[in-house]
C-alpha cells in the first residue's frame, strides 16, 4: 500500500504541474501536498478509503488540467523571470 500511495502522490504532483495557469497549478500542488500530509498516519481500512479517494481526485485533477489547458492565458507576474527585473 505504501508504494501505491507514493505512486499516486507522484502522479498527482505530475498532473498538477501540467496545469498552465499559475494560480490553479499552485493551488493543486498545495492541495495534493496537504492532503497526503493529513493522511500520512492512516492505517488499515482508513488508509484504503483515503487511497480510493485519492484515485478519484486524480481523475478530477486530470479533467481539470485538460480543461484549463484548453484556454491559454498570459503568464502570471509570478512566473516572469525575476533575473530580468533591474534591482535598485
Amino acid at each position: 500500500m505504501m508504494s501505491s500511495a507514493r505512486s499516486l502522490y507522484r502522479q498527482m504532483l505530475s498532473e498538477a504541474k501540467r496545469i498552465k495557469h499559475y494560480n490553479v497549478r499552485e493551488y493543486a500542488l498545495r492541495r495534493v501536498k496537504i492532503g497526503f500530509e493529513e493522511n500520512r498516519g492512516l492505517t488499515g481500512s482508513e488508509a484504503s478509503a483515503a487511497y480510493e479517494e485519492g484515485v478519484a481526485q486524480l481523475g478530477v485533477l486530470r479533467r481539470q488540467a485538460a480543461i484549463y489547458n484548453m484556454y491559454p492565458t498570459e503568464a502570471s507576474v509570478m512566473e516572469h523571470d525575476r533575473t530580468a527585473i533591474p534591482h535598485n
